[in-house]
């Protein structure tokens, strides 16, 4: 199961009271359903699929979106303004809305002559075409399944299609190549597979798909889909948490849901694997009905990808995890935006140490962390999609409040400016161009972090692009600190360190401090960015354009302009040893700020070999050693034989925590010395480090 995380128990809730006659009664009519539903289970997955796929139907829009749709059919059941050589998600798309609102009584084309004829005409011409396309997703996933799910729609309506047209497009959902052991794409392809089964009631078909549908839960370390972790690859070692993960989470949840009660239901260890992968990593990601951009992949080059747009997934869930139902249940009003996006959020922060992400999330905010290493894929392009996306793995940092703030900016976006990234400052997009598809190795091996599930430290050792770097980030409750030492480059272009690039939302405030002096500070949308050293921060407020096609082939080539806000550290030409330093403060007002007490933050180095802070009201120390060595602070010391990440808890106290990890996933044990603040007599631990597929994860001792 996942590390340090919590398997729920799976209990059927108690019955209420009744008389013993009633209560046999019930009994016997659920036990004879169930019988029924097990013995032929077929009907009852179709209804159940049927039902789903209306769920959320807005008839109003449906019906006009129809109307406009019937309009411009020509005569032989195609539109003019697809070119199906090249046909991706239309005209599927647009069959399966006409024969959705066919089968509504609610709809104004409930049961109308004229839509019947005009969806078995735009059937037969799919089927006379056979459209293929260049990317094989479209003809083995989507295709199959919107065919699928336009035959059971219509296996509702009052005139079915005609016998031999549904048998000619159920033979065509047949795909050449089943992809057994590949995560979403399994589930994916397993999904057309049940539709198939339940419409030609064929129990081989059905053992296929339910086996399949299935078969992607599981633990798989270093291979594709859920990780010991909890976080997911796909396309091999590369982190796919919301994006390839979504569909995995999605044909997960949709498969238990529809299966539920027969003999192909979801085995209950299996289902404590999916539970924990919503619970724990996938919907974690989620700031009101926002994703972190981080965990998109290359989706975040598509219009409205940040939208979660949950939907009914959550009311799933809560059948088969009762026991969470108030998590869920939380869940469903942020995600819905019916409650703020805090709303039942309890402080957490987790490290993933297979995919190189951290997360940390408070009532107040989220913040995460994507970085890269030799053992994982760099952020991909595919398809023509994230085509500027190249230094999305060096650091990216994503910081919401209300979860909007990046949603739908990236065809502004200056791409060599990522939030959070140390990078060349480019004239022109060419520099964040990636001219290889798939995914490319990272190019280091120190990149991790340290965790205790509430506070951690994460660092990457920068080394791309001909740019270098220390960059680390210690994270608390109310701030996050990032620290970068170590800077070099001997490229033309000069060097920045982007601190964040989001919709400008109202005033950008300053303090009285000029910017670049010691104390500087900046707020924006709520969020406060100190500078405690001599820095020099650029800000910028300007009109920003590009379009979606720019970042993504397949969008649209519309010029779009916005006003961005922009802070930045400019390091210069040819930077030799160039830091920074900036504290983040979410959920704060510029009166706030004055009053902040910025002692509690205690910057004690920040250096190519350490980089530490401690907090002086939550009593803890946290550092990275790139190096062995040792950090002197207050009267204490703190030292180490290997490179490490090492996080004391109570740190002024007879028991202190020590957690400690190794970023480069090599060593067995690191030898800690530790003299408390006042003593004469250091402490000398012996940590024994996780190894396998747990190397890099957390390790924890108490100091005695």
């Amino acid at each position: 199961m996942f590390a340090g995380k919590k398997i729920v128990n799976y209990k059927i809730p108690a019955f209420r009271r009744f008389s013993a006659g009633a209560l046999s009664v019930v009994l016997l009519f659920v036990l004879m359903n169930q019988a029924k539903a097990q013995q032929e289970p077929y009907d009852t997955i179709l209804q159940r699929i049927n039902t789903d796929l209306q769920t959320f139907v807005n008839d109003k829009n449906l019906a006009a979106e129809v109307s406009v749709n019937l309009k411009n059919l020509n005569t032989d059941g195609s539109w003019s303004d697809i070119n199906y050589a090249d046909a991706q998600y239309a005209p599927l798309k647009r069959i399966k809305d006409m024969a959705t609102a066919y089968i509504r009584p609610a709809n104004k084309w409930y049961n109308h002559a004229e839509l019947h004829a005009s969806i078995v005409k735009a059937l037969q011409n799919w089927f006379d075409k056979n459209p293929k396309n260049k990317n094989w997703w479209y003809n083995d996933i989507f295709y199959p399944q919107a065919i699928g799910q336009t035959l059971i729609l219509m296996r509702n309506a009052k005139v079915q299609l005609p016998a031999d047209l549904e048998k000619t497009l159920i033979q065509r959902m047949v795909i050449r190549r089943f992809r057994a052991g590949d995560g979403a794409n399994t589930s994916d392809e397993a999904l057309h597979y049940l539709y198939r089964a339940c419409l030609t009631r064929n129990k081989a078909t059905l053992d296929s798909a339910g086996k399949y549908l299935f078969e992607p839960i599981a633990i798989a370390d270093g291979k594709e889909g859920v990780q010991v972790d909890g976080s997911y690859y796909q396309h091999g070692r590369q982190q796919a948490i919301a994006s390839y993960g979504r569909v995995f989470a999605g044909n997960s949840v949709n498969a238990a849901f529809y299966l539920r009660g027969t003999n192909y239901a979801l085995p209950k260890d299996q289902m404590a694997i999916l539970v924990n992968y919503l619970k724990n990593t996938f919907l974690q990601t989620i700031r009101g009905s926002f994703y972190d951009f981080n965990v998109r992949g290359r989706g975040i080059s598509r219009k409205d990808s940040l939208n979660s747009g949950m939907g009914g997934m959550i009311e799933k869930i809560k059948l088969f995890d009762p026991e969470n139902a108030s998590y869920w249940e939380a869940s469903v009003l942020r995600t819905a935006n019916k409650k703020p996006a805090g709303y039942g959020i309890v402080a957490n922060h987790t490290h993933f140490w297979k995919s190189n992400y951290t997360l940390h999330v408070r009532p107040a905010y989220t913040f995460s962390v994507q970085s890269s290493s030799d053992r994982t894929l760099r952020t991909e392009r595919g398809n023509n999609e994230n085509i500027l996306g190249k230094f999305l793995p060096d650091g990216a940092t994503n910081i919401q409040r209300s979860g909007s703030e990046y949603a739908n900016l990236m065809p502004v976006w200056e791409w060599d400016k990522i939030p959070g990234t140390t990078s060349r400052d480019y004239p022109d997009d060419s520099g964040a161009t990636i001219h290889k598809d798939w995914g490319i190795p990272g190019t280091t091996k120190f990149s991790g972090g340290v965790s205790d599930g509430v506070y951690g430290v994460s660092c990457y050792d920068l080394n791309y692009d001909s740019v270098q770097a220390k960059k680390a980030w210690f994270f608390f409750d109310k701030e996050v600190v990032c620290l970068g030492a170590g800077i070099t480059s001997e490229a033309k272009e000069s060097v920045t360190t982007t601190i964040n690039q989001a919709w400008l939302r109202g005033v950008i405030s300053r303090s009285s401090t000029a910017k670049g002096e010691k104390g500087f500070w900046a707020l924006h949308d709520s969020i406060a960015y100190i500078f405690p050293e001599r820095s020099n921060v650029e800000i910028s407020n300007a009109v920003q354009s590009g379009s979606w096609y720019r970042i993504n082939q397949g969008q649209s080539k519309t010029e779009l302009t916005d006003k961005v806000f922009k802070i930045w550290v400019n390091h210069g030409t040819a930077p030799q040893n160039a830091s920074y330093q900036y504290i983040v403060i979410p959920g704060i007002t510029v009166e706030g700020i004055k009053k902040y007490n910025r002692s509690v933050i205690q910057i004690l180095k920040n250096t190519a070999e350490l980089q530490a802070v401690k907090h002086t009201v939550l009593n803890m120390l946290q550092a990275v050693f790139y190096k062995a060595g040792t950090l002197v602070y207050d009267g204490g010391s703190l030292t180490v034989d290997q490179p490490c990440t090492v996080y004391i808890k109570n740190l002024n106290t007879k028991n202190p925590l020590l957690y400690i990890a190794d970023p480069a996933q090599e060593k067995a044990s690191i030898q800690v010395q530790f003299k408390p603040a006042g003593s004469a007599v250091p402490k000398n631990i012996t940590c024994k480090l996780p190894e396998g597929a747990f190397a890099g994860a957390t390790a924890s001792f108490k100091i005695e």
